[in-house]
């Protein structure tokens, strides 16, 4: 499985492949099973919120349409997954991050 950062999940449903790297759309594309964190759909309609990310849907349809049209999980945040989060040595300092990362 592959998890995917929240920028990437959203250029690659979007269909934005030239923002990422050949060799990651590879391992996406390579990849048995991929996954998101529901911290991505927090940090997306944050984002979209603010400004800073155009939709040209409401984001409850894009959330819906990026995960039904698109194979990509929407894997649980468990509380294996928050004590693993905590427990990950200082690679990263956004909490956010850090859940996915776990």
């Amino acid at each position: 499985m592959i998890m995917l950062d929240s920028h990437i999940w959203f250029w690659w449903v979007n269909g934005e492949d030239q923002r990422l790297p050949s060799f990651i759309l590879a391992e996406i594309e390579a990849a048995p099973r991929v996954g998101v964190s529901p911290v991505s759909c927090f940090e997306l309609a944050l984002a979209h919120r603010r400004g800073r990310l155009e939709l040209l849907l409401p984001i409850r349809e894009w959330f819906a349409l990026a995960l039904a049209g698109s194979d990509v999980e929407l894997l649980p945040l468990t509380p294996l997954i928050a004590a693993r989060a905590v427990e990950l040595p200082d690679i990263h300092r956004d909490p956010f991050d850090r859940i996915i990362i776990a």
